[in-house]
Formats: C-alpha cells, structure tokens, sequence
C-alpha cells in the first residue's frame, strides 16, 4: 500500500477567481450565467450536475442534470453523518472495556465499540487503570472484534497508493495507521523522518529540492518494511505522513502488548475473538468523544477512515439504516456501497445531495450541522479555496474528489440575498483535478455575488 500527499502549490501559482459578474449578480440573470460557465469548451468532455435552491423558500433557482446519477466522491459523508446523528443524537459515545468473567480474572478481553479516535495513549492509560486494581498478571488477553478485515473491493488502486484506504476493524488503535513525520534539511539530503514507536523498518528514499522542483510524498508498506519515497522544499514546513495499514492486526497487538507492559501487567497469551461484546465483569470503561466531535474530522477534513468505521458502526447497530433514513427523505434510487465516498460504484444526484442539505438546516442538528462544515478560505478543505473572492466566509460545504470528479454540496449566504443550498458535480471532464475545482468554484463564487435588485422596469 502506498501514500502519496500533494502538497500546496506555492501562493504565486494559486488562481484568484474572478466571475463575469464581479459586481453583483441579479437572480434572474442567474441561470444564464450558470448556463454561460458550463458551456465553456474546455468542458465539452465533461458532465454537470446542478441544483440551487433558496435555502428559505425552497424556490428552485437552477436546476442543470439535477435527477441525473454522478460520482460525487466524498460528498457521501454527507449521507453517512446524516444518518448517525439520526440514529444516535450528537452526544452519543463509542465505549471501549476491559471485562473478565466475575470473580476470575484468568481471562481479560478487550473489546472496541468502533470508536475511531481509540489511541495508543487511550490504550496506556486503560492499561494503567487495570493495574491500580491490582492486576499484574493476565493469563489470557482476548482482543475482541479485530477480525475480519477488509478493503472495499470497489476503491481504486490509484486511492489505495494515494493512502486513502480506510481498513475497518470493531477494535483499532491510532486509526490503524502509522503517522510519519518528514523534515525538509539541507539542499540534496534526505528528508528526515520522525517514526512512531512500532516494529518497522523505515527505508528513507527522499531528498530535500528546490523551489522550483515539485514537492510529493509516497510510500509502501512491504510486511514490516516502509519505504517512504519523495520530496520537499528546502525551508518548508514539516510534513504529516499517514500510512494506513491493509494488515493492521500485528500492529494493534504490539500496541496492545506494549500498553500493558507500561503498565506492569504481564500477558502471557494474547488471543484474537470474533465478538462484539465484552465479558460479564467491566473493569475499565473508556468513551470516545461525543459524536458531535467525532463528525467533525469526517466534514472538515474529508477523513475517510472516520467515516468508514461510523458507517460500519451504523451497519452493527441496525443494518441498512442509512438507505432507511435517506429514503424517509424522498432520496430512493441512490447507490452506496461504502461510507467514505472512495469506491466508483457509489451513485448520487444533485437533486438527492440538495434535498438532504434542506433537511439537515431543519432538523434539531441544524446548528451543529453547518458550523461542522468547512468555511470558504477559513478551514478544513477549503481553507485554501476562495480566498480574495465574493464567497470567502459565505460558503459552508462539503468537498468531494477523485480523479475525474470535482464536486461541492452545501450552503451560501450572498450578501444581498436570502440563503441558498447548491450541489454542483462535475464528471470525467478530461481535466486535471485543479481544473476540475476551479471550474465548481467559479459557479460557487457567482452565487455568493447574487443580489437583490429590482426589477420594476
């Protein structure tokens, strides 16, 4: 498995976005704008998908392909949180035990709930809690809902070199994945790299350049081996490296087993269970953030591990919930095969996205549900989008990318005009991913610059 992280291009290359209407935008001359930016040639090979709607009145505004199915790449979260904040109520908590059976504490199971913020640190002090009650030997150490694990057989090979696999297991430590950091050194030496306690071997194959060279970060995770290939700026910033690991399972157990050992608890077996539930006794009880924190890195951040295991989490309690819930909403002929939005066989329509962002602004979750949005030009994945421009601090959406799909669903407050919710897709236009997003934000940007004029004559 492979990670490759593209880096952002230097502030000389980032395109400001100006529109044809810079000065302000009446909403009735908004269709013929929208209908102006996607006839442009550089899209004849690509398809749009477009609603907009006054978030307040419901009035259709532009409607380009709305009913139509789209690759909408990680606007899937939206379904997946959506549909867990349904289900649970933003204060619910993923607990993770030690158990045994009462009074024989030969055997001690640990067992995960799905909690996807679970650390090594989580882990220690769990360890640490089990020893103040005076356990100093653990016959058995069960490790509850590891096994099976999978990758989605649908994802990408060009994703999975790209790190974004996400591999799901009940119980898993720091994300099933190792965080690398990597320094920039002196022109032509090898970047630096700050492993994490584990039993790898890092084969450093990087370099550190100049400016004018590009910057990117890769690596490849062989059994115990990770060669990290690749390179960085002289002077730059360091670098985060997430490496997810397809074969997680030895690594959660060193996790496990250096935890205890910290904590002056001899194991001395370890044993894989496939179960969900801990043993009759509870010794330890450790709680996962509220679900309104763990939300947050899934919408800011785009993080597909997170979704994953909230999916997956959805899936044990009741199965087929999401597609329930999307269909009390009217949303009928979508596809979804996973939570993330990484596999190419999930299907939706503007229309669908644009139909669950009006029923999230009315429901009990409204407020957390937009503030837990990324802000144009402010944070999560479009911090560095729409800076300078009439949608920076207007905007509150959901990003979503593969290669060949740029898409953004959310909300727009213009200056002048009454709120909107929009969902633009855009498909297999034969333009690289840049492109792709300028094209989606140049239409973004006319929405934010609609006004209130009169129309009287």
């Amino acid at each position: 498995m492979a990670w490759l992280r593209w880096l952002l291009p230097p502030a000389s290359l980032i395109v400001l976005l100006v529109s044809p209407a810079a000065f302000g935008l009446c909403r009735q001359d908004l269709a013929r704008a929208l209908q102006q930016e996607i006839q442009s040639p550089q899209w004849q090979r690509g398809q749009w998908g477009i609603v907009v709607r006054d978030l307040t009145t419901g009035d259709l505004l532009y409607d380009y392909q709305g009913e139509k199915l789209f690759l909408v790449a990680s606007n899937v979260k939206l379904t997946t949180v959506a549909a867990a904040l349904d289900y649970w109520g933003v204060n619910h908590t993923f607990v993770t035990t030690l158990s045994a059976r009462s009074p024989d504490r030969t055997t001690v199971r640990l067992q995960g709930s799905f909690d996807p913020s679970f650390s090594s640190q989580d882990l220690q002090q769990m360890a640490a809690n089990l020893a103040q009650q005076g356990i100093r030997q653990i016959p058995v150490l069960e490790i509850g809902g590891v096994t099976p694990v999978t990758i989605e057989p649908t994802w990408a090979i060009e994703d999975l070199r790209m790190g974004d696999a996400a591999v799901v297991t009940r119980l898993s430590v720091n994300q099933n994945a190792l965080n690398l950091e990597v320094v920039p050194q002196q022109l032509g030496q090898p970047l630096a790299l700050r492993q994490p306690a584990a039993n790898f071997r890092v084969v450093n194959e990087t370099r550190t350049v100049v400016p004018s060279e590009p910057e990117f970060l890769e690596s490849e995770v062989r059994g115990q081996q990770i060669i990290v290939r690749g390179q960085l700026h002289g002077g730059s910033e360091p670098a985060e490296m997430r490496i997810p690991l397809s074969e997680p399972i030895p690594y959660l157990q060193q996790q496990v087993q250096r935890a205890f050992a910290q904590a002056g608890i001899q194991v001395q077996q370890i044993r894989l269970v496939e179960t969900a539930e801990p043993l009759p006794k509870v010794l330890v009880r450790h709680a996962s953030p509220p679900l309104r924190e763990l939300i947050l890195p899934i919408l800011q951040e785009s993080d597909n591990f997170y979704a994953e295991i909230l999916l997956a989490a959805l899936e044990a309690a009741q199965p087929g919930y999401r597609q329930q819930y999307l269909q009390r909403l009217g949303i009928q002929d979508v596809i979804l095969v996973d939570g993330s939005g990484l596999s190419r066989q999930n299907w939706l329509t503007p229309k669908d996205l644009v139909t669950l962002l009006q029923q999230m602004a009315r429901s009990p979750h409204a407020s957390l549900w937009w503030r837990s949005l990324p802000l144009a030009g402010r944070s999560g994945t479009l911090r560095q989008r729409f800076r300078h421009t009439a949608a920076q601090d207007r905007v509150w959406a959901k990003t979503g990318t593969l290669k060949g799909v740029g898409a953004l669903a959310g909300y727009v407050t213009p200056l002048q005009e009454r709120p909107l919710v929009f969902s633009i897709v855009l498909n297999q236009a034969g333009t690289t991913t840049p492109q792709l997003r300028l094209g989606v934000d140049r239409i973004v940007v006319l929405l934010a610059e609609l006004q209130a004029c009169d129309c009287s004559g």
